[in-house]
């Protein structure tokens, strides 16, 4: 079965990522990794409430200098 689309050549001979690398590195050393959020807990209700009305709006959906109100 052929692919549709094909990787870039540049990535070539790379077997892993840098997530895949800096987690590894957090499993084997005293480090906190804040960089993939997998919280052990729920958040509390009152924080999915508001997450889920943020995430309602259109326009939240992508990186930003800032807002002008949340």
């Amino acid at each position: 079965m052929s692919k549709k689309f094909k990787n870039a050549r540049r990535i070539t001979g790379l077997d892993s990522n840098v997530w895949v690398e800096f987690s590894n590195l957090s499993t084997y050393s005293t480090v906190v990794n804040f960089g993939q959020g997998q919280p052990h807990i729920s958040p509390p209700i009152y924080v999915k409430e508001e997450l889920a009305k943020v995430a309602a709006t259109h326009k939240m959906n992508q990186y930003t200098w800032g807002f002008e109100s949340i």
